[in-house]
């Protein structure tokens, strides 16, 4: 997002990762947070951490081929059916806060925002939370490509 002489502009890439947790969800055991929580603090201290995915994070293109393997049926479009999701509640939060960003008028604003999202057993989008400043550490293969293009 930038806001150059008062104009704000949120910018959308098109890359992301779905992480993923180090245990096979079960709601009959609630307390296990390695099953619920998947972000990296957490995570990283289970020991089974990649058990499924390396380092417990999934492109869209390996997360297409899980739907693609599990959900045939369903005929879900990462592409096509989630991401317009994710685009249109990042914009729909911009929208909502637009008035409150840079609310000192600054001549020139840079931010980089990174959105969690949680998608459920219908593969509907939910939003989590919104970071500034989120972690651009590249310490997965993954990573490693995703951030520097970003």
């Amino acid at each position: 997002m930038t806001s150059i002489d008062q104009n704000l502009k949120g910018y959308f890439y098109e890359d992301g990762y779905i992480r993923t947790s180090s245990r096979e969800f079960d709601l009959a055991n609630l307390d296990d947070k390695y099953i619920h929580l998947t972000n990296d603090a957490i995570q990283k201290q289970a020991d089974d951490f990649g058990k499924f995915e390396n380092f417990n994070k999934m492109s869209y293109q390996d997360f297409q081929k899980y739907l693609n393997q599990n959900y045939m049926t369903l005929k879900i479009d990462v592409m096509k059916h989630i991401i317009p999701q994710i685009r249109k509640l990042i914009a729909d939060t911009m929208k909502a806060v637009c008035f409150k960003i840079d609310p000192n008028r600054l001549q020139n604003q840079f931010e980089i925002l990174g959105y969690d999202f949680m998608l459920d057993e219908d593969f509907r989008l939910y939003l989590i939370e919104v970071n500034t400043n989120p972690c651009l550490e590249t310490d997965s293969p993954l990573l490693s490509r995703i951030i520097p293009e970003l």
